[in-house]
């Protein structure tokens, strides 16, 4: 199961899979009757839904990344004085960078109580990971149109792997 995204059926197709797109609310029951047999999410997604205790494990892949972001029109931002700006911008950068450690850790947290109920997750060998980075360079290449070259440089520039 994906959600509703062409870049990740690509993903899961590029990989071998035969992705679903599923409405989340969905995933637990169908995981559950066979209808399919894996999902990605997060971990506080699989372990607040439960969605370990219907799956035979859980292979960890980092391909992907969820975000969140706040986003405002160029205008919006310009309209404001400089020292309001400044400001703004400064704060925005402090709740962000704490907001995306909280939810690290969250993760993290929900990764290892998953671990402690006995479910098997996965790790990829150093090989088995980069045998999942040669499989997305097609789709890097495939959406790059849609997406642009430059926005797919700068997120290659920041993956680390982990």
């Amino acid at each position: 199961r994906v959600m509703s995204s062409d870049v990740l059926v690509a993903q899961m197709e590029a990989i071998g899979g035969a992705p679903q797109k599923m409405a989340f609310s969905e995933v637990y029951g169908a995981l559950q009757q066979g209808v399919v047999d894996g999902q990605e999410n997060v971990w506080s997604n699989i372990y607040g839904k439960k969605f370990f205790e219907v799956q035979d494990g859980i292979t960890e892949t980092n391909h992907g990344v969820i975000d969140y972001l706040v986003v405002t029109s160029v205008d919006w931002l310009d309209s404001l004085d400089a020292d309001v700006r400044e400001q703004f911008l400064t704060i925005l950068k402090e709740v962000t960078e704490l907001r995306n450690a909280e939810s690290y850790a969250v993760n993290q947290a929900n990764r290892q109580a998953i671990i402690d109920t006995g479910a098997e997750v996965r790790i990829l060998t150093p090989e088995e990971r980069q045998a999942w980075v040669d499989a997305m360079k097609p789709v890097w290449e495939q959406f790059s149109g849609d997406v642009g070259q430059d926005m797919i440089d700068a997120a290659q520039s920041f993956n680390t792997g982990n």
